[in-house]
């Protein structure tokens, strides 16, 4: 390849970066604020689902092994991972969260032993950046293990799914593990007088005539 051509690869590389880095600002600006990640915290099935989900597995898919956090937010999974064996974690978070996880982990490095975090020191590794820039295949490892909280409205919603899928296709060892590795949606029909009363009216306001 000449010099022409990879330079103009190189800036394109970087183009495509700025991109992926400025898209859905709002989206990652919610997501930075310490309320909304205290309510997924605070949502217990959830939090304790994944807890249980990682620590029983930790034998067969994080002891001892590399592992990434896909949207890893306030760090919960990563920290549950460290917990349940794995060598490294990489924290991959796009919004400012990304800092605030750093200042646990330094926290917990430079307080030693009397640390309350003291296992974290050095486990975890706090990456900011979206999961698709280009630049993250070169400078992160392939892992052992994927976790991620993917899941929004009807599954899908939110998109993360794609990003979670997008890191196993980039970042997954062939015969790696991903948590969670599947879903269910469960539909039923209801009837809500008063919820389609208040759709309808909102629907009609906008085909009144002058």
């Amino acid at each position: 390849m000449g010099d022409d051509a990879a330079k103009q690869q190189g800036e394109a590389a970087e183009r495509e970066d700025r991109d992926v880095l400025h898209r859905d600002p709002a989206y990652f600006q919610y997501y930075s604020q310490f309320q909304h990640q205290q309510n997924m915290l605070q949502d217990y099935v959830r939090t304790s689902a994944y807890f249980e989900a990682i620590t029983l597995n930790g034998p067969a898919a994080f002891k001892d092994r590399l592992v990434m956090d896909v949207g890893s937010g306030s760090g919960i999974l990563s920290f549950f991972a460290v917990k349940a064996g794995a060598k490294h974690v990489y924290a991959v978070e796009a919004s400012s969260m990304a800092a605030k996880m750093r200042a646990i982990l330094a926290a917990a490095k430079h307080n030693g032993a009397a640390s309350r975090n003291a296992y974290l020191a050095d486990r975890i590794t706090a990456v900011n950046a979206k999961i698709e820039e280009p630049r993250l295949v070169a400078e992160l490892p392939r892992v052992d293990a994927i976790v991620s909280e993917p899941i929004g409205v009807l599954l899908v919603h939110e998109r993360m799914i794609e990003s979670f899928i997008y890191a196993r296709d980039k970042f997954l060892r062939p015969g790696g593990a991903m948590l969670p590795s599947s879903g269910t949606i469960h539909l039923a029909p209801l009837s809500d007088a008063e919820l389609w009363n208040e759709t309808i009216t909102k629907a009609r306001f906008w085909q009144q005539h002058a």
